[in-house]
């Protein structure tokens, strides 16, 4: 996949996003694990985590662009298990565009628990990291940028696909 240096030392960069990437989903949805009978995967935590996010309920688009996410049957299909498992309810009217998520008390509850044992178990093990805690905000504005980068790079491609 690499014709020059740049393209190699980006294969090596996405290689080693991929495995954070599947760490950091996995992590997640062991700690959800630990503090609810509720199995999910990683994607279903981080929309149970998104639902969570202040006080206002949130639209499927509002949740989709939070997770950069563009799929929305599947986030459907997601938000649709997790009101069966009683985490997240609906709040609005009919209509699908309008209908509105919020965490349930028992939702609450769940990530509440989560937060507290992420708050035990990671920061120690982060701690190993030089000044980890002092470059978060630098790091996160790094990644938020890559994201953007990404999603330009992906339109392009989506762009030349139907120039053919």
């Amino acid at each position: 996949m690499a014709r020059s240096d740049i393209e190699s030392r980006l294969s090596d960069f996405e290689f080693r996003l991929e495995r954070l990437t599947q760490a950091y989903y996995r992590w997640k949805a062991a700690c959800f694990a630990a503090v609810c009978e509720v199995p999910l995967t990683g994607d279903d935590v981080a929309l149970v985590n998104v639902v969570n996010i202040g006080s206002e309920p949130k639209r499927l688009s509002e949740i989709g662009q939070l997770l950069n996410r563009v799929d929305i049957p599947n986030l459907q299909y997601a938000t649709r298990k997790l009101i069966r498992t009683g985490l997240i309810e609906t709040e609005g009217n009919s209509s699908r565009k309008e209908t509105r998520y919020r965490t349930t008390a028992k939702g609450q509850a769940v990530g509440d628990a989560y937060a507290a044992l992420r708050g035990e178990t990671l920061p120690p093990l982060l701690d190993a990291l030089d000044e980890w805690a002092a470059n978060l905000e630098k790091t996160g504005m790094h990644m938020d940028l890559l994201a953007s980068l990404y999603g330009q790079a992906a339109q392009i491609a989506i762009s030349r696909r139907h120039q053919s």
